[in-house]
């Protein structure tokens, strides 16, 4: 009888479990998105002022907002070059509650995308996305040095999107953690996606560069691995009508 009420309740834990799951992926939907991300253009005469800019003015702002409460956390990346259809600047904030974004968006009322005289002088807050954090692995370990590697995506149905993210994606950012190529990787979805640019962002940290440029050999390998996987395998054989990809970016980080 002990034994029976032991499997009993380990039956009941594991489907608990298992319950747990689709709803865990749908936490962040309960709430009002709590991320931001904001993306800047410069001309390219302005480049270089303006990556001083976010590191000197607007990065010490943004801690003391930290500092009170006011945001949970931010970082701001920079583009390695500049291209046609790229941000310069990327800005992410995180906030501690969907309330607390109220209190950027008075920031907005005077300083657009957080950025004053100076600011504007140097650069355009070209768009912002109310964002969730979908998924992510060690999100908050930034360094210098590292690379991220910034993706963005188009998808052409939200809960087959999410599937495929959980099937096919995932596996594969944890397969180049577990090489040591990737210290970690954020991916958010913009919550009033509607297309382009992006409805989904992937943002891949790389350990430094050498990690990176062994980035088509380590995604080549550990794609062989999972491709004996038949779920991967059928997630794979179907993607491209699932979603599309625009312009990359290559970025460092300025603050966080």
């Amino acid at each position: 009888m002990a034994v029976r009420s032991s499997l009993l309740a380990l039956a009941l834990a594991v489907l608990a479990l298992l319950a747990a799951f689709p709803a865990a992926a749908q936490d962040e939907l309960q709430d009002g998105p709590k991320s931001l991300v904001i993306s800047y253009r410069a001309s390219a005469a302005h480049r270089v002022a303006f990556r001083r800019y976010l590191a000197t003015n607007l990065a010490p702002r943004l801690r003391a907002m930290k500092a009170k409460g006011e945001i949970s956390d931010f970082r701001i990346f920079y583009s390695w070059y500049r291209q046609p259809a790229v941000w310069d600047g990327l800005v992410i904030l995180r906030f501690p509650t969907f309330a607390a974004v109220s209190g950027w968006n008075a920031i907005e009322h005077s300083e657009p995308g957080g950025l004053d005289a100076a600011g504007i002088a140097l650069a355009d807050p070209v768009a912002s996305y109310s964002s969730d954090l979908a998924w992510s692995r060690n999100p908050d370990e930034l360094k210098d040095g590292d690379v991220y590697y910034v993706i963005p995506y188009e998808y052409r149905n939200e809960g087959e999107y999410r599937d495929y993210v959980k099937a096919y994606v995932l596996p594969q950012f944890d397969g180049w953690i577990q090489t040591g190529a990737l210290r970690g990787y954020e991916i958010y979805m913009n919550r009033y996606g509607t297309g382009s640019p992006w409805d989904s962002l992937f943002i891949q940290h790389y350990r430094g560069l050498a990690a990176f440029g062994k980035r088509q050999q380590i995604t080549a390998s550990v794609r062989d691995t999972l491709r004996n996987d038949p779920v991967w395998k059928a997630w794979s054989d179907k993607k491209a009508g699932i979603r599309s990809e625009s312009e990359n970016s290559i970025a460092e980080l300025v603050a966080h």
